[in-house]
């Protein structure tokens, strides 16, 4: 069996290519459910967010997994297939632990050390044991992430300042527009828009309006906030000629906002509108950035805003890096002690030695003429004890199934090591 990761991420693929990629919560579990019929995929995990598609496999060596991947996205369309064939990468064995440290760690995000990272890595990882594609070697891996993820933040100062692309979007709207005279509309009423609405009214905007599919949302999100009034998205446009900003974060698979729907509402506007969309797929038609009075803005321009406070945290990533190197080399230390060949050699090993030593402290009981049939008694005794044991682990002769991992690793903890770390 081996860990890969296939991949595609902000670092070489742009946002509007990301997009073609987006997977539904519901895409998301009937691919787990697909992996889950194919054998030769023992483990697996999908983790999104508006900067990542990443999937994590634990499969037999000779498993086409790209190949498979491939068919799953085919599902959703050429562009999806041509975005993942030109864009994607992989990675294999203690390079997939490696990147998913880093990326627990807030080391691989587009704004370094943010947090949110850290808790969409769990839910993947729930979404994974709610479909049974999460076991022993998952199960181990992601609780050292989590791990990772909790030390690096709490051993260092990699996460001071903005902490999230919310925070940079509120950053770039203060650098652009005078936000304390601003009304600003929030398009969306998840956790990114609350979020971003929590920055806003602790910056104290002049008023808020919350847009959202689902207007009910909206009210219990705008009730949290002063100075703040809740619209359905079809409201949208007649309230624009009142806001000064508009941020968008939704998971709407199409546009919220086209060109042709804004723009009677926009002629003659005499003030700029400052939008920032940071929604992938986009929420904002990019044609609406070519009107006179508009200045938009989407996930990709956050890039400048996030350098700055890079720069800040630069100095704390080589401490975390050396905390990401520790847990990697603890985990393939853990990982290597499956292989089972030197399992049993070392379970016999200790056995033999035990009982020669056992052996050895009654000798004077039976007298010395009896001491070798004594040796040789407790270590026919303790071989025909490990028999079971052994047995269990060998069989088959390939690949180990998951059951025989587990009971390596049990042997590893019961009887071989001191880890008694077990998540």
């Amino acid at each position: 069996m081996k860990l890969v990761l296939h991949n595609l991420t902000y670092h070489d693929c742009p946002v509007e290519v990301r997009e073609k990629v987006t997977l539904t919560a519901e895409h998301r579990r009937e691919m787990l459910r697909r992996m889950h019929r194919q054998d030769r995929i023992g483990e697996g995990l999908i983790l999104q967010t508006c900067n990542r598609l990443e999937f994590y496999l634990y499969v037999k060596k000779d498993f086409d997994s790209r190949g498979f991947l491939g068919g799953l996205l085919a599902a959703h369309g050429a562009d999806a297939v041509d975005a993942w064939t030109a864009h994607s990468r992989d990675a294999f064995g203690m390079d997939v632990v490696r990147h998913l440290f880093e990326v627990a760690a807030g080391l691989d995000s587009q704004m370094v050390g943010e947090n949110q990272i850290l808790a969409q890595v769990k839910s993947a990882y729930t979404e994974s044991l709610e479909a049974r594609m999460s076991r022993l070697i998952f199960h181990r891996l992601f609780h050292n992430a989590f791990r990772v993820g909790k030390a690096v933040r709490t051993r260092t100062q990699i996460n001071c300042g903005a902490v999230s692309i919310g925070l940079a979007a509120v950053e770039l709207a203060r650098a652009k527009a005078d936000l304390p005279a601003s009304r600003v509309m929030m398009i969306g009423a998840g956790e990114n828009a609350e979020l971003i609405a929590d920055y806003l009214s602790k910056g104290g905007v002049s008023g808020l309006i919350v847009a959202n599919r689902d207007v009910e949302k909206a009210r219990a999100m705008a009730r949290r906030f002063e100075r703040a009034e809740a619209i359905g998205l079809s409201e949208i446009v007649s309230h624009l000629a009142d806001v000064d900003v508009l941020i968008s974060s939704t998971g709407s698979p199409e546009h919220v906002l086209t060109r042709a729907n804004v723009e009677w509402s926009l002629a003659g506007r005499s003030r700029p509108l400052l939008i920032v969309d940071i929604a992938v797929p986009r929420d904002i038609d990019p044609a609406i950035g070519r009107l006179d009075c508009v200045r938009l803005y989407n996930i990709d321009d956050l890039d400048g805003q996030i350098a700055a406070n890079r720069e800040k945290r630069n100095r704390e990533v080589p401490k975390a890096q050396e905390i990401v190197a520790e847990f990697v080399a603890m985990f393939s230390q853990w990982y290597e002690s499956l292989d089972r060949v030197p399992v049993i050699s070392r379970l016999t090993q200790m056995g033999l030695e035990l009982a020669r030593g056992e052996a050895k402290r009654y000798a004077k009981d039976f007298g010395d003429a009896n001491a070798e049939k004594l040796q040789s008694f407790a270590e026919s005794l303790v071989r025909k004890v490990l028999h079971g044991p052994i047995s269990f682990i060998k069989d088959g002769g390939g690949e180990p199934s998951a059951e025989q991992l587990q009971a390596i690793d049990l042997i590893n903890k019961m009887f071989l090591s001191q880890d008694k770390g077990d998540e």
